[in-house]
């Protein structure tokens, strides 16, 4: 017990100053009844998260990496060496997944002892939200983990003050902004670039010939890795089923099923085509990004600058739609949250008529007034175009 709870030790805290912006959202559900979540990807820093809660708190935390034991059996152990009785008591579980039936015994305790606390995390955080989608619904609020904004990766290479006078640190913004895009989880940051490719491989490879295959039925973990190689060499691609699985030799249900997968395991990322009938919209094409432009940089051959910035600008934000006419007049991104608004990254710094044609193509169609523009501009612009408004923005504010 004290050899994984060292914060037991008298003037000893986890050495983790710098905290995710997730961290403060996690201190706010503190006193909630849930059972939290932790989830992401690999090596977004769950574990460490977990680290820097111990340190605001005194916990106990156990990790199944090392050695597997019952949950009851482990809070007896915890009863031995800290007399607790009916204070509140909070429980971090970390790689969870390696306890076979996890769920189920969270549950029982959960429904016996209010006063216990469970956070749950682990590596494999696919595997977390199946179970617990299944056994602890209604009793488990989960938190999502994603790669660094440009925010966070600023704050963590103390570079942060730049983006408060985007005029005056300009050059500095631009050249950070591109480390960052190949650099956006934290481990990697101080990584020369070779490095850097192989440990976002190693990621790749670990999910995919590893953590799908032992929850689901692969019969081809080797497609798995092919698919996300080949939409990492294209983030954004219109992704036609049946295309794609006479290009890679299986059946349009196999290619469908391995998307689904790489989808729930945080790697890959899917948007739809807007249509002004959202159910209409999930049964048009769909484009894939990868989760992070870092994993587009590394594994991908051919990937253009443009696409990088895109997959940059989906990476931080929540967009669900992408729009694309039978003209091939396409809009990035379009944000909903009542009257739809479109969304386009460019990724230079004078924008013409050429660069609006999609948006007010979809301004006409669907009678929207409002529009943004995403560009390496310092101050944000207003434009008209008929009828329409548009919002040229700073597309480092945005990331």
């Amino acid at each position: 017990m004290r050899k994984y709870n060292r914060h037991w030790e008298r003037g000893f805290s986890y050495p983790y100053p710098k905290k995710r912006f997730l961290f403060a959202e996690l201190v706010k559900n503190l006193d909630t009844r849930f059972i939290v979540q932790i989830v992401g990807l690999r090596r977004t820093g769950k574990t460490v998260l977990m680290f820097q809660l111990i340190n605001y708190l005194k916990i106990l935390y156990f990790t199944f990496d090392e050695e597997i034991i019952n949950i009851s059996e482990l809070l007896d152990e915890f009863r031995l060496v800290s007399n607790f009785g009916e204070e509140k008591i909070y429980v971090f579980l970390d790689e969870i997944r390696k306890l076979k039936g996890f769920e189920t015994q969270i549950k029982v305790i959960y429904d016996l002892y209010p006063n216990i606390k469970f956070f749950i995390s682990g590596s494999a955080s696919l595997f977390i939200r199946k179970y617990s989608r299944e056994s602890l619904a209604g009793r488990v609020i989960s938190f999502y983990l994603p790669p660094l904004n440009f925010k966070e990766y600023l704050y963590f290479v103390e570079k942060d003050y730049i983006l408060e006078n985007l005029k005056a640190y300009y050059t500095d913004i631009r050249n950070e902004f591109e480390k960052f895009m190949r650099s956006q989880l934290i481990e990697t940051i101080n990584l020369d670039p070779d490095l850097r490719k192989e440990y976002y491989k190693s990621i790749v490879k670990k999910i995919t010939y590893e953590d799908i295959p032992s929850l689901f039925p692969v019969d081809y973990p080797d497609l798995l890795y092919k698919i996300v190689k080949i939409i990492c060499d294209r983030p954004g691609m219109l992704v036609d089923y049946t295309g794609l699985a006479n290009d890679l030799g299986v059946s349009n249900k196999t290619i469908s099923t391995y998307l689904n997968y790489l989808t729930d395991s945080f790697l890959l990322r899917k948007i739809y085509n807007f249509s002004g009938n959202l159910l209409t919209s999930e049964k048009k094409l769909k484009k894939f990004y990868p989760i992070s432009p870092s994993f587009s940089w590394a594994l991908g051959e051919n990937i253009s600058h443009g696409s990088l910035v895109e997959n940059t600008v989906l990476s931080v934000n929540n967009f669900k739609y992408f729009w694309r006419d039978a003209y091939k007049r396409e809009v990035d991104f379009v944000y909903v949250d009542g009257k739809p608004l479109p969304i386009e990254v460019k990724y230079k710094e004078q924008i013409d008529k050429r660069d609006l044609k999609g948006i007010i193509a979809f301004s006409k169609k669907f009678k929207v007034k409002s529009a943004k523009v995403l560009a390496i501009t310092t101050e944000s612009v207003e434009v008209e175009s008929n009828d329409l408004k548009i919002d040229i923005e700073p597309l480092y504010l945005w990331v």
